[in-house]
């Protein structure tokens, strides 16, 4: 047994003062609370104690939606005039030259700066399956890399394996693979974790562009089989919608309707582009979404209308997308500030659904709702829940002067003023430190940047 002592703890509703949790042998939350209260539980007497003073103690973040190998592109893809251009000058040029070591380091990187942000599990939306452009199948040893990289990391992995049947231009013949070998290879993969809490795997038809209709009901089948959610790219970009109709007759989430597999187990990605039809679709179907404010505005997406859909009980989770800045508690102010813009007025989220300002509601979306979309018994310190937890220095610039208030205050500032990655200096997942002063226990910061300089696929741009 192990139990955690902090200056202030996060439980559902805001921060409390002198807080503690008590974590069993499994890595499971026994006990969270007042210290006084948790010290006296029966379980408690003995157990192996770990003081945190001058911190705050929160569940960890989840970047429910996540490309690792893009964090590749920076530095050399952050200009480019339209996203056309960026996924043709830029990404599948990057997919082509991405070989298992630079899958690899890029993994290894975006993980560590993840576990540094305080995200404890990721949602690694993963679509390169084969070895080069002409079809040589490397499903199981690439998907090993990238699950083998969030371990060593230390974070819990959601693997939302994709299905992407459609090859129409160069590129493509990486992820391109038919619906049924797609449904073995999951399948296979979730046999071969089943017994792994670390690690769950959920399937992911691509998009309307990147999987036919059958992927589609292949990857809802999956889910039904596997008792999971899936999850798919929907209405992200404004061509989206033009295509949709054109190719399958109706706007995206009506399509899904038609095709019989919109349901509570559904999870869209992005959703920038719905209709008010489709608001209301999605949450009379139980639906859920995942944003990706930062990326959304890096790619010139738009703003997704979430406190709609949150206004309509829509679960809205958070994700990182291509990695540029892989931190969610950016992406909680992010999302915030968006919807200012839009909306033209203050305090959208934080009001939905009530009157009151309560920046709960945005700090679930990036621990509870992450960790609902992705399948995952984490997001909040309660018991039954994996001890998944972020420490923040309460001295940090980026928290103060909210820090020294505490309460009330230090949970606006975790939403509104952004936790730099400077604030978090340790991290547990299941109770097992992985970020400890700052550092990533299990990755060596001169290793990580050993293993990007060998990476294959940054040769080009290192001659350039």
């Amino acid at each position: 047994m192990q139990l955690f002592l902090a200056d202030w703890l996060h439980r559902p509703g805001g921060f409390e003062k002198d807080g503690a949790v008590l974590v069993d042998d499994a890595g499971r939350i026994v006990a969270a609370g007042a210290r006084a209260e948790v010290r006296a539980h029966p379980r408690a007497a003995g157990a192996a104690e770990t003081t945190l003073p001058g911190r705050a103690l929160l569940p960890g973040t989840v970047s429910a939606h996540s490309h690792a190998f893009q964090v590749m592109l920076r530095g050399s893809s952050d200009h480019p005039p339209s996203f056309r251009e960026w996924v043709k000058a830029h990404l599948y040029p990057l997919v082509e030259r991405l070989d298992e070591a630079s899958l690899e380091a890029a993994a290894l990187l975006c993980f560590s700066q993840m576990a540094r942000a305080g995200v404890t599990t990721v949602g690694e939306f993963h679509y390169i399956h084969n070895a080069h452009d002409d079809y040589a199948p490397r499903s199981r040893a690439l998907a090993q890399v990238v699950i083998g990289a969030a371990r060593r990391v230390g974070l819990r992995i959601a693997f939302v394996r994709a299905i992407y049947d459609v090859q129409e231009r160069f590129g493509q013949g990486r992820f391109a693979e038919s619906p049924q070998d797609a449904a073995r290879a999951i399948r296979e993969l979730h046999e071969e974790h089943a017994g792994d809490p670390h690690v769950t795997v959920l399937p992911a038809p691509h998009s309307l562009h990147g999987a036919t209709r059958e992927a589609v009901e292949t990857g809802a089948t999956l889910a039904r089989e596997l008792g999971t959610r899936w999850h798919i790219h929907l209405a992200e970009q404004r061509g989206d919608v033009g295509y949709s109709e054109r190719f399958h007759g109706g706007t995206p989430l009506v399509v899904l309707d038609r095709w019989g597999v919109l349901d509570e187990r559904t999870v869209l990605v992005h959703g920038i582009w719905l209709t008010a039809e489709e608001r209301e679709l999605l949450a009379r179907k139980k639906g859920a979404l995942i944003s990706n404010p930062v990326t959304n505005m890096a790619l010139g997406d738009g703003i997704a209308p979430l406190a709609e859909l949150m206004a309509l009980g829509v679960p809205v989770a958070l994700g990182t997308d291509l990695n540029a800045a892989p931190n969610v508690f950016g992406e909680m102010r992010a999302a915030e500030l968006l919807q200012r813009v839009h909306h033209l007025r203050m305090g959208v989220l934080s009001t939905t659904g009530g009157a009151t300002p309560d920046p709960e509601r945005i700090f679930a979306m990036g621990t509870r709702h992450g960790a609902r979309v992705l399948d995952v018994e984490a997001g909040a310190l309660e018991p039954g829940l994996w001890a998944d937890m972020v420490a923040i220095d309460l001295a940090d610039p980026s928290l103060l002067p909210a820090s020294v208030l505490g309460g009330a205050a230090l949970l606006s500032a975790v939403t509104s003023s952004i936790a730099a990655e400077s604030a978090v200096t340790d991290v547990f997942v299941a109770g097992r430190q992985v970020v400890r002063q700052r550092e990533v226990v299990g990755v060596p910061a001169a290793a990580l940047v050993e293993a990007l300089r060998r990476a294959p696929a940054l040769r080009p741009l290192q001659r350039a």
